[in-house]
Parts: structure tokens; sequence; C-alpha cells
């Protein structure tokens, strides 16, 4: 078999070529990494504001909240419809108490303007007590004199309500609007336990 021979001219153009073709190869996978890499970001970016503005799951910390949440289980808090009204009665928010940096959950019982009381083991709105069947048919122990819900205010108070630091301790007192990031709307974990909660409904 004849050997093929190259001028330096062929050697040379054969040479360019390659280092040509390479340089796209070598631009190519960069381009893909920078593209993947966009990707990536993106969606790390879209979940940051899924968790911080619209959705979040929080795990519960504690027995305040028995029998309705139980510790260590993890709820599914959502923080779009306080947008657009306000927090209601009944409803299980995460929020801060003043001075605290950890968040706690807890329910909306009295709203701006009402005036909260608790006498014989019940709570009164405005004199009237409120029919807390639907989600709680303990016995508070001990009394509480009335106290007046600031605007842009709501009282909070645990489930546990012998069990509860909340809004009948002065030191809380009632919570800000400012201060309620989201309400409970599912347990998620263990999803052997996984439940809605709907807006109660009060006669």
């Amino acid at each position: 078999m004849k050997r093929r021979t190259f001028t330096p001219d062929q050697i040379k153009y054969l040479r360019d070529r390659a280092e040509e073709q390479y340089e796209n190869m070598r631009g190519s996978r960069a381009y893909r990494n920078v593209e993947f890499f966009i990707y990536i970001l993106i969606v790390v970016l879209t979940a940051l504001s899924i968790r911080s503005f619209l959705a979040e799951p929080i795990r519960v910390d504690g027995d305040s909240m028995i029998p309705t949440l139980i510790n260590n289980e993890d709820m599914l808090v959502e923080k779009v419809s306080y947008w657009f009204q306000d927090p209601t009665r009944g409803d299980m928010v995460i929020c801060f108490y003043p001075g605290y940096t950890e968040s706690c959950v807890k329910r909306v019982i009295g709203l701006p303007g009402e005036t909260v009381s608790i006498t014989d083991g019940l709570i009164y709105i405005d004199g009237t007590a409120l029919d807390e069947s639907d989600y709680w048919t303990g016995e508070i122990i001990g009394n509480m004199d009335p106290v007046t819900v600031g605007a842009r205010e709501v009282f909070v108070v645990g489930d546990n309500r012998n069990g509860s630091k909340d809004s009948r301790n002065p030191y809380v007192g009632c919570i800000p609007y400012s201060k309620v990031v989201g309400r409970v709307i599912a347990v998620v974990w263990p999803f052997s336990t996984f439940r809605t909660f709907e807006r109660v409904n009060y006669s």
C-alpha cells in the first residue's frame, strides 16, 4: 500500500481545522454547562420564592396544639390569603410573639375590637360563650379578666388550653397582623396522618 504524504501547507491546514473543531466542541460544552447552571438557578430561586411568599412546610414543635396538631408533624402553611383578607376566627396561624425569634402555631379566637374573657372554663366573646365543639371539647383551668383586642390584632390560643403559652399570658398579649405569617391548611407528614383543615364555621 502506497503511503500518503502531506505537504507542510496541508499539515498546517489539518492542524488548524482540528484546533477549530476542538474550540467549537469546547465552546458548545461550556454553553451547555452555563445553560444547565442557569436552569438550576431558576429552579432554586423559584423554590425559594414559593417557600418565602406562597407556601411553606413547617414542623410542629411542642404540644400546645394537641389534639389538632401533634409534635413533629409537618404542616403546610399558605401565605397568600392574608395578602387579601384579615385572619378569621378559628384559623390556625403561624405567628411570632413580640420579642421572640421562633414562630409558633396558635388558633385565632378574638378579632379586632372584640372583648375576650374566660369564665368557668369557657371563652366568651363580647359576653357570649364561644362554641368550639368543631375542634375542641376540653376545659380551661382558671379564668381570665376581659381583654379587648386592638386594631389589626388577634387574640390567639393553643388547642391544648392548659399547656399553651398564648395571648392569655400578659407577656404575650394580642398578636399584630404584621406578626401573622400564614395559615395552616394541612398536615402533610407523616403521610399516614395526612389531613386538611377547612375554615371553622361558628354557629
